[in-house]
């Protein structure tokens, strides 16, 4: 553990130091920084997170393949029936499970920079999928061949490797300038040339179906060209949706549209912060926002016994029995904002990726609900009837919000939502109060 955190505490000052060490800039006098020094800090901070990714795939690799080593080691002590044995290797798989979630992390922490922190522009490169490719099974070889291609081509450039991330799911490689993003599909093998090939001619304006030649286009061909078609589309629909705010999300027939809030997004910061600080004096801290959102850390013994603390508060506390979410699974989850956005600090940083520092935060809807009330808001338990008829009207990636099978619907003026679950994410992993939730909802809808 102590090795990997070294390797860890490297990645992080690549990624978000490099550039400043390398290319001091007066910030608080951002006038008198020269469009030349500006240019020249962007390539510094590119060569950082070209360093980093350098460091993420060669991690990332290296415990794969002990997980490969470690996975026939428990078919050996299953079919042998050592369940001693298979107990001490399953804990050997959490944990390079959890070490790889952190790589990534540091990959979408990366990915956010380059999207401006915007949730809206980070969600449309997701499909809803959670599994992450196996880097021992795909074209990794030759994606790194193009990414150094287009770091030698300018230097300004970096092209991040998608797979290393937990939700880009179009392209193989998000590059960007300091300006704009691109998606670039990695042509690998003969026959995906071929494909290419076959999908230029036939998008040519003056093309003519009796001119195909079918030597060696046989159903295999035609299914990998069905497969790069769409991924194409996808490519498409996603540059349109950023650019016009607007259009049929890539993985889906869904129309959207970015609605954006004036509300201030105000975060609960300061309480967090108080209660690590004081969790660090005592060993453990408790605090609540706004009735709603109850939080309980933990440090040094009581770790093993944190949840169950948390539990026994929230029984006395809530007359309802809501889960309870482990913030560090921030890590583990696609599509939220990381980790190292929050102003906790690297050191607190470290203490909750390596299990040193347990935070617990559940949310007592039924609270939740009244404050919406109180604000404007009609909302609403949905009977399981209609908590099913909703799923089914949505693509199977986007599921509403169920506990105990029903889920909540709002109402602000004529329109109608059925909650996903961004809704606890804001909450407990964003860190958005919940009165700035309600807000959001009433700013966004009016505008």
């Amino acid at each position: 553990m102590d090795i990997f955190e070294k390797k860890i505490r490297e990645i992080f000052s690549f990624i978000t130091e490099y550039g400043i060490t390398n290319k001091p800039l007066d910030f608080s006098n951002p006038e008198a920084i020269s469009e030349k020094d500006r240019e020249e800090f962007l390539i510094q901070v590119h060569k950082g997170f070209r360093l980093g990714q350098e460091y993420i795939i060669k991690e990332i690799l290296a415990l794969q393949i002990e997980s490969k080593e470690k996975k026939t080691e428990f078919t050996k002590a299953r079919e042998s029936k050592n369940k001693e044995l298979q107990t001490v290797i399953q804990s050997n798989l959490n944990q390079i499970k959890h070490h790889i979630a952190i790589l990534r992390h540091f990959a979408d922490f990366i990915a956010w920079q380059l999207m401006g922190n915007h949730y809206y522009v980070a969600r449309r490169y997701y499909s809803g999928k959670t599994e992450r490719p196996d880097l021992l099974n795909t074209n990794l070889e030759s994606v790194i061949k193009a990414s150094d291609y287009l770091h030698k081509k300018d230097e300004k450039n970096f092209a991040l490797i998608t797979d290393l991330t937990s939700f880009i799911d179009i392209g193989d490689i998000l590059l960007t300038d300091g300006k704009n993003l691109n998606i670039i599909e990695v042509k690998e093998g003969d026959v995906q040339k071929e494909v290419f090939s076959f999908i230029d001619q036939i998008s040519d304006d003056n093309f003519k179906p009796e001119n195909i030649d079918y030597k060696n286009k046989n159903d295999k061909f035609f299914k990998q060209t069905e497969r790069t078609l769409n991924q194409i589309k996808k490519a498409q629909r996603l540059v349109s949706f950023l650019q016009n705010e607007k259009g049929k999300d890539p993985f889906s027939e869904t129309e959207i549209v970015v609605r954006e809030s004036t509300a201030l997004q105000e975060k609960y910061y300061a309480h967090f912060m108080e209660l690590i600080k004081e969790s660090k004096d005592k060993g453990f801290a408790y605090g609540e926002i706004e009735n709603v959102i109850f939080i309980g850390m933990y440090r040094g013994n009581r770790r093993a016994i944190g949840k169950a603390l948390m539990e026994k508060i929230l029984e006395e506390t809530c007359e309802d029995k809501f889960p309870i979410l482990d913030y560090i699974s921030l890590i583990h989850l696609p599509l939220r904002e990381p980790l190292f956005y929050k102003p906790f600090g690297e050191e607190t940083f470290y203490d909750l990726m390596f299990g040193r520092l347990k935070i617990y935060l559940s949310v007592d809807i039924n609270e939740l609900i009244k404050l919406f009330n109180s604000k404007g808001i009609e909302s609403k338990w949905l009977s399981t009837k209609k908590t099913h008829e909703q799923n089914e009207k949505r693509h199977h990636h986007y599921k509403v919000f169920t506990h105990n099978n029903k889920s909540i619907q709002i109402k602000i003026g004529e329109e109608e939502i059925t909650l996903g679950d961004t809704f606890l994410i804001k909450l407990m992993l964003d860190n958005l109060t919940p009165t700035a939730l309600a807000n959001t909802y009433l700013e966004t809808v009016k505008n």
